[in-house]
C-alpha cells in the first residue's frame, strides 16, 4: 500500500440496515503527515451517507454501481484533520465518517492492518457488492469478551 486512498464512508461498502460497520485501523508503523497518514473530518460521523456500493444484479458478472442516496459531495481534502499515530495505536472509524489518506511521499513505511466489524443482527442486504458462498461464508463472533 503506499497510495492515496480517496475521501470515502466505510458504510459506502458495507452497508447494513441500520448502519454498524465500524472500522478498526492498527498502526502497526507510525502515521505521520510525511508518509501518508489518514485524515478524517471532526464531527463527520453525524453525517448522512452518501451512496453505497452495490451489484448491478444477481451475480458477480453483471457488475458494480454506486447508488446515490446523498448527493452533497464528500467534503474536500482540506476540511479533514491528520490523525498521527503511533505504532501500535488503534483507530475507530465510525462507518459515516468521512476520511482518507494521502499518498506516502516518504521513504518511511507505514503499514497497518485493518478490520471491518458489522452487527450480526443487523440486515446485510443480497445486494451489497461483498458477499460470500456457501464454501466460505462471512464469519461470525458470536460473543466477545474483554
Amino acid at each position: 500500500i503506499g497510495g492515496e486512498v480517496g475521501c470515502h464512508q466505510d458504510a459506502t461498502f458495507l452497508y447494513t440496515e441500520p448502519m454498524t460497520v465500524t472500522g478498526f485501523w492498527f498502526a502497526i508503523e507510525d502515521a505521520t503527515l510525511e508518509n501518508g497518514c489518514l485524515w478524517a473530518l471532526p464531527g463527520g460521523h453525524r453525517t448522512s451517507l452518501r451512496k453505497v456500493f452495490k451489484r448491478a444484479g444477481a451475480t458477480d458478472d453483471d457488475g458494480t454501481v454506486f447508488d446515490i442516496l446523498d448527493p452533497a459531495p464528500l467534503p474536500d481534502p482540506s476540511e479533514l484533520e491528520p490523525l498521527e499515530v503511533a505504532s501500535g495505536t488503534l483507530v475507530l472509524l465510525h462507518g459515516l465518517l468521512p476520511h482518507w489518506s494521502d499518498v506516502n511521499r516518504s521513504a518511511t513505511s507505514r503499514h497497518a492492518y485493518s478490520v471491518h466489524c458489522i452487527d450480526a443482527d443487523a440486515h446485510y442486504p443480497a445486494w451489497n457488492w461483498l458477499q460470500r458462498t456457501d464454501d466460505l461464508p462471512l464469519r461470525s463472533l458470536q460473543q466477545v469478551t474483554v
